[in-house]
């Protein structure tokens, strides 16, 4: 092999070592470093000896212990390029004076990122007595100091700290920037502290200083939070300033600003903007809190303007009451966003004779399809029960639109006595879309229903008459519905001579909604001539026992009725699953009687060791015995594996030994 081929292949093998070797001995020596007390940490951090590595170490186990007598020794690091950040973390965890004093000696003997970061570690540290030597430092040659000074003062967010701001950002420096924004942190510092007066003298000095347009906006903005509506004057000033920074400053402003003068204030100057700032300032009212001027909102749906009469919708749906309530409905028959806006505005308005008679009183003039449809919706959503009788004339319209809309409708709003009308809609629908909308409406009806019985024997006597795909619909809802008289019913219906009818029928008697359905279905699973009606009655009685609230015993009991009904493995299989999940010595029992069985052994196998796993505590004998069966049925793999532990843990627990 070539030398430089053999160098290559060695270096592959030997770098990979060295790196893992490093990682190791790095891991250990942090590690080494982290237990050691503090005064052996400090000790390290004074040894100029110490390696990088540990100092760093060190100084983050500091930061974690916070001792005050590591403070010289933090300090001494600081003009250290590497260190001076780890050395700041430990000294920013120390309370007390002392260290804020540490770091404002420590900062004139520093430059550059030194400095900067020593700066920094005094705003984090929010040092009031700092203040001097900050503004000392705005006038320093390195523009990052300046910013950083900048920076620490508006932390501090102490009045004299504003005052050293305010005369700062008025100067003509080269970080006027980020001072204008340390001068409006400073301002939320001063106002969280109850300093509101000076604060808002910050945010003005800002906003008049010679500064970028977005800054003079904050500060404007800054002002009218911190003034509310005191700065009421102002607010309408930027509503009708020509610059739409500033206009959108108020707009912002407008939907914050509390007070029902400020309210009145900002519908009077509506009229003086132009069509698309009303709209956007009808918005701003519709998204205030407390009322809205009703009055100017209603003029403004008569504007000309399609934005402005949109926005006033917006508002009126946000705030609207029975006066609205006309304009609404106007703006709901048509389409669109408006459309939508109006129908969700009266859908909050609360339920009366008012609004719902108005609602139906239209739907019985309405001749347009679009417009039905709209009021329809408006029906369904309100739950106006007084409109059944309009909406069951809508549900024979000629328009399909239509008659699937009133169906819909009718399932939000009739009662049980009105259930047939519904049921009659499903055997008379005319396209499977109509057939889907009757079903659906009768799910959501049922659903409704606080006379259970009653509405069982609606579907069960409207099941009588209908035609076969009713039938079945029917048939499931009333599995969904539930009840004694109603099942023993279906369950006849699945004994009939009529194979469809037994589809029908056993179909919604496997989703029976409670579980007094178990004993109609094994009875059907045993009795039934057909097999694959049989077969789905036992999955509907195995479906059951796994998914319903029964105890345990009975568990195990239906299991054991299920595993006898049953013909095929298939469903041997699924009681096995079943099994799995209950711990007791008879489940145990259960799966073990069929390990003999080949075509079920893995299944009981599977099932056997999942149920020892649970009940090994308490009753390793039981188990012992089980595991014995399984090893001697053939198991293998990751299956005998666990079963010779189950064996071993069951013979200790059954025979432990004496100490």
């Amino acid at each position: 092999m070539p030398t430089a081929r053999r160098l290559a292949l060695a270096a592959a093998i030997i770098l990979p070592t060295v790196a893992i070797a490093v990682t190791s001995f790095a891991q250990s020596s942090a590690e080494a470093i982290m237990s050691r007390k503090p005064a052996e940490l400090i000790e390290t951090l004074k040894n100029p000896a110490a390696p990088t590595f540990e100092k760093a170490m060190a100084c983050q186990q500091l930061a974690r212990i916070g001792t005050i007598d590591a403070t010289a020794a933090l300090v001494a690091l600081l003009p250290d390029e590497k260190l001076n950040a780890y050395a700041r973390t430990a000294l920013e965890a120390i309370a007390g004076p002392a260290v804020d004093e540490a770091l404002r000696s420590a900062a004139p003997k520093l430059q550059g990122l030194q400095l900067v970061g020593v700066i920094n570690s005094i705003g984090q540290r929010r040092d009031a007595r700092a203040a001097g030597l900050l503004k000392a430092l705005l006038d320093n040659s390195d523009p990052a100091v300046v910013s950083a000074a900048a920076g620490a003062l508006g932390r501090i967010g102490t009045p004299e700290a504003a005052g050293i701001l305010r005369e700062a950002v008025g100067k003509n420096l080269p970080v006027k920037e980020q001072i204008a924004e340390s001068c409006l942190a400073c301002a939320d510092r001063l106002a969280v502290g109850g300093s509101k007066a000076e604060a808002v003298r910050l945010v003005e000095t800002v906003a008049k200083a010679d500064v970028p347009k977005y800054l003079k906006a904050a500060a404007i903005y800054g002002r009218l939070r911190l003034q509310q509506a005191e700065a009421k004057v102002l607010l309408l000033t930027l509503l009708e300033s020509p610059d739409s920074v500033f206009f959108n400053v108020g707009l912002a402003a407008a939907r914050e600003m509390p007070g029902e003068h400020v309210t009145a204030a900002l519908a009077g100057v509506l009229d003086e903007l132009p069509p698309d700032r009303q709209a956007l300032l009808l918005r701003a009212l519709g998204d205030r809190k407390g009322p809205a001027p009703l009055s100017r909102v209603i003029a403004a749906s008569r504007s000309q303007s399609p934005a402005v009469r949109s926005a006033a919708i917006y508002a009126l749906a946000r705030h609207g009451d029975a006066r609205a309530l006309p304009i609404l409905l106007d703006a709901a028959l048509g389409e669109g966003e408006v459309a939508q806006t109006a129908k969700e505005g009266i859908n909050a308005l609360p339920p009366g004779k008012d609004a719902d008679g108005a609602i139906t009183a239209k739907l019985a003039a309405a001749v347009d399809p679009t417009a039905t449809i709209s009021l329809l919706e408006l029906v369904g959503a309100r739950g106006i029960a007084a409109a059944v009788p309009e909406v069951l004339r809508a549900a024979d319209d000629r328009n399909e639109e239509v008659r699937l809309a009133a169906i819909h409708a009718l399932g939000r709003i009739i009662g049980v006595e009105e259930l047939p009308a519904l049921i009659g809609r499903l055997i008379a629908a005319k396209t499977p879309q109509e057939t889907a909308a009757a079903e659906e409406a009768l799910k959501t009806a049922c659903a409704r229903m606080p006379d259970r019985e009653a509405c069982g024997g609606r579907l069960l006597d409207g099941a009588s008459r209908a035609p076969m795909a009713s039938k079945r619909v029917l048939f499931r809802l009333l599995a969904s519905v539930g009840g004694a008289r109603w099942l023993q019913a279906v369950g006849a219906y699945a004994r009939c001579d009529n194979e469809e009818i037994q589809d029908a029928a056993t179909q919604a008697l496997g989703e029976w909604i409670s579980a007094d359905a178990a004993p109609e279905l094994l009875d059907l699973a045993k009795t039934l001539r057909n097999d694959k009606f049989k077969i789905r009655a036992l999955r509907g009685y195995i479906r059951i026992v796994r998914q319903m609230g029964i105890p345990a015993d009975q568990k195990v009991a239906m299991c054991e009725e299920a595993l006898q009904a049953a013909q095929r493995d298939d469903e041997r299989r699924l009681v096995f699953r079943v099994l799995a999940n209950i711990p007791s010595a008879r489940s145990l029992s259960l799966v073990v009687g069929r390990l003999a069985t080949p075509a079920l052994k893995e299944d009981a196998i599977a099932a056997t060791i999942a149920i020892a796993e649970k009940i090994i505590a308490s009753d390793p004998s039981a188990v012992a015995e089980a595991m014995r069966k399984v090893l001697q049925a053939g198991a293998h793999g990751e299956k005998a594996a666990r079963a010779k532990a189950l064996l071993e843990q069951a013979t200790l627990k059954s025979h432990p030994i004496s100490q």
